[in-house]
């Protein structure tokens, strides 16, 4: 498996591709890892044919994936969104309609392929066995041997090991800060006045970073009631008041929350609605 650290690595992948293929299935080591990587190799698609990259049309469909408000790039999660009938009809009808712009290129991508049903793997089969015209399906699996054979056969299988990043002590210090606040509410802030996060909330990677940290930091906090024993660098008094049902009410939350990150909801609104949960549970378990 070819290993990636960084996104030069990914554009030395790329950058080899003269034509891009209809489908690709990414056999990977972590979805959680390669989450900001194939966000790239989608921009690669899309902007394939642009050649000037101080271009307003390179430059203004750059920021808006990055940003997630590109309507040629629809993202998938099954961790968090239960591929129900209409969501697959959503994705259906995405995978039928053509790009508003001239001769523009659509890409879907969807997480954690193998948790898809037989009948809803067998619907996007169909799409693959007879792609359109400038529609590109990028999948995504950690365990590439639940996967169909006849959806493997029609894509290009890539696989990567993306490598862990060291630990950033900032992000894991303001992770830290956001939990103090949110439990010990001296200060009352409600959600878009929380300084430690204000600058991520422009940044869906760095707010992405910020919550996986704080699902590290509950996790070490909860394995520490149960043994005793926790890394220093997560373990916060703060949590020793805590009983381990709250604990891992809010375990929960934050795991759904980092997923729903990937999607295009507005981190704004998913700020609002996270603290407003995790409160509750809270408020509960003073009761």
């Amino acid at each position: 498996m070819a290993k990636i650290a960084n996104l030069n690595d990914l554009k030395n992948i790329t950058s080899n591709i003269t034509s891009f293929s209809h489908a690709y299935l990414f056999n990977v080591n972590s979805l959680d890892l390669a989450y900001p990587y194939i966000k790239e190799f989608a921009k690669s698609i899309i902007l394939q044919g642009i050649k000037d990259e101080k271009s307003p049309e390179f430059q203004d469909i750059s920021y808006k994936i990055d940003n997630d408000e590109f309507d040629d790039l629809y993202v998938v999660n099954p961790d968090t969104i239960s591929i129900n009938t209409i969501e697959i009809n959503k994705l259906l009808q995405y995978m039928q309609t053509k790009s508003i712009r001239d001769n523009g290129k659509r890409v879907y991508i969807i997480y954690g392929f193998e948790r898809l049903s037989r009948d809803v793997s067998n619907k996007i089969l169909k799409f693959l066995e007879e792609p359109a015209e400038n529609i590109y399906a990028l999948l995504l699996t950690e365990n590439v041997d639940k996967i169909l054979s006849t959806i493997i056969s029609r894509c290009q299988v890539i696989n990567l090991t993306f490598e862990e990043k060291k630990e950033n002590i900032e992000v894991i210090e303001k992770a830290k800060l956001f939990i103090s606040e949110l439990i010990d509410k001296k200060n009352k802030m409600i959600a878009y006045e929380y300084k430690y996060l204000k600058d991520e909330l422009t940044d869906r990677l760095a707010f992405y970073e910020i919550f996986n940290q704080i699902e590290v930091i509950i996790n070490e906090n909860i394995k520490y009631k149960y043994e005793k024993n926790c890394c220093d660098m997560f373990h916060m008094s703060i949590f020793d008041e805590i009983e381990i049902r709250p604990l891992i009410n809010i375990l929960k939350i934050t795991n759904e929350l980092k997923s729903l990150i990937k999607g295009n909801i507005n981190l704004n609104l998913l700020l609002d609605r996270y603290i407003i949960e995790v409160t509750e549970v809270l408020n509960i378990c003073k009761k």
